[in-house]
């Protein structure tokens, strides 16, 4: 008899095997990576001073994208950070800076104080568990940046961008119809863009 699974059934296995493979990366090479996503993104892009750039402040072994949002910052763009409103709900983007004041946030995630003005981003840097080569992304399964992505998306031009180690790279992830397919992978070895 032979055992078929179901999308869902995939994406949780993928989920739990790509979180415990993301967790063993070395204090080290994490450090190593941060560097080098900040050096792969502006040699790809260079975000005009009126785009806004969606950040998001790094929650158990994600890459960490700060000094990114750092130089970012520092060359003249606006940061933002997501906000879980309520499940089913899109983020809410905080205008985010160096320094600026954080709170515990749903899901154990970070996020700038409630006196922050709210702002829309064009960009958005996009965290994950797994992707591969057709830019889908495994992420946690809240279906928070999925929802997002399609609403701003319908509401003007965006580029967003899965940010990850190199090594979360899985041939396939399991897709279904609501799983929005990113413009780009970056990681701290290469760039994956849409071809054509």
């Amino acid at each position: 008899m032979k055992l078929t699974l179901n999308i869902k059934d995939l994406k949780i296995r993928l989920r739990a095997k790509s979180a415990l493979r993301r967790d063993a990366i070395s204090d080290k090479r994490a450090d190593e990576a941060a560097s080098s996503i900040v050096k792969n993104f502006f040699t790809q892009w260079s975000p005009g001073l009126d785009q806004v750039v969606a950040g998001f402040w790094p929650i158990k072994s994600e890459i960490n994208v700060r000094p990114l949002m750092e130089s970012l910052y520092r060359s003249g763009i606006d940061i933002a950070l997501p906000e879980i409103v309520a499940a089913r709900k899109p983020l809410l983007f905080r205008k985010w800076m160096p320094g600026a004041k954080m709170t515990g946030g749903a899901y154990n995630t970070s996020i700038v104080t409630q006196d922050a003005a709210i702002i829309e981003p064009n960009w958005f840097l996009v965290p994950l568990l797994a992707f591969d080569s057709d830019r889908y992304r495994l992420g946690y399964g809240g279906g928070f940046y999925d929802l997002t992505l399609r609403q701003f998306a319908k509401r003007k031009e965006i580029f967003a961008v899965g940010v990850a180690y190199d090594m979360q790279e899985v041939q396939t992830v399991p897709k279904e119809k609501s799983d929005f397919q990113l413009d780009a992978i970056l990681t701290e070895k290469r760039v994956i863009l849409r071809e054509g």
